[in-house]
């Protein structure tokens, strides 16, 4: 459960920043928000499918969910543009 709220908490954390840097709109707000969850979980994910952990957390595959959530956001961000 306490993984699950961390990555949460990170993700959401990136898809705030993102939003920050990039902006264009409330509604793209919650589209990187989505995307930033997404992307991290994923990450994590597939990660632990291929035993990788550079850096974890616990159990929480921190770098692997912070690429793939900050290259699921460059990819929405050219997708909506």
């Amino acid at each position: 459960m306490a993984l699950l709220v961390l990555g949460s908490v990170i993700a959401s954390l990136y898809g705030l920043v993102f939003y920050v840097v990039v902006g264009h709109g409330r509604l793209r707000l919650i589209g990187y928000w989505l995307v930033a969850l997404v992307g991290f979980g994923a990450g994590h994910f597939i990660a632990g499918m291929l035993g990788l952990g550079i850096a974890n957390i616990g159990e929480l595959r921190i770098v692997e969910g912070t690429l793939v959530s900050f290259t699921s956001l460059f990819a929405a961000r050219a997708w909506w543009r």
